[in-house]
């Protein structure tokens, strides 16, 4: 299922049972924990103009339905503030399916190999962070909005390092 919200940054493709509180972080069948999500959880990056990506979702569309691909999120416009001129693709899974998913990217004609894991993504989210920090130089927040921001982020990924048993919940999008 594809949801493009126009007001959204993010075009999703989910599985159905999202939309009902299920969860896409899901090994052989259990929902992942923080601790786990933390040292399994990651994505291959795809880049691209956003027709390309386009038609990247409406073929792995039916492979996320079938729960092949756990998950995949990709950037409706280049994410200018980030100093980004493509979209990224991220096409979610867990480290040790990571081949199999990167064989169908591979089968799709993707050439650049590039993972990162959750764990990483949320370390450039933290304050100091690269992301957080071009992120929040390319807004026109004062600094009190930027260090709420970075408060923010903190206590979320704080939360979900200190909670490590507790079953992992995605931000929102």
């Amino acid at each position: 299922m594809i949801i493009d919200n126009p007001k959204s940054h993010f075009i999703l493709v989910i599985h159905p049972r999202i939309l009902n509180g299920g969860k896409y972080t899901i090994y052989q069948g259990s929902e992942m924990n923080n601790g786990e999500v933390m040292q399994y959880w990651g994505k291959w990056l795809v880049l691209g103009e956003p027709d390309y990506l386009k038609i990247l979702a409406d073929k792995f569309d039916p492979l996320v339905e079938s729960e092949k691909i756990p998950c995949i999120k990709y950037d409706r416009q280049p994410s200018a503030n980030l100093g980004i001129k493509e979209c990224v693709m991220m096409v979610y899974c867990d480290r040790r399916e990571r081949d199999h998913i990167w064989k169908i990217l591979e089968k799709h004609g993707i050439k650049l190999k590039a993972w990162v894991t959750e764990k990483e993504t949320m370390e450039m989210w933290l304050p100091g962070g690269k992301l957080m920090e071009q992120w929040l130089a390319g807004t026109d927040f004062d600094e009190e909005t930027k260090n709420k921001n970075r408060e923010d982020a903190l206590m979320r990924i704080n939360h979900i390092l200190e909670h490590s048993e507790e079953i992992f919940s995605p931000w929102a999008q």
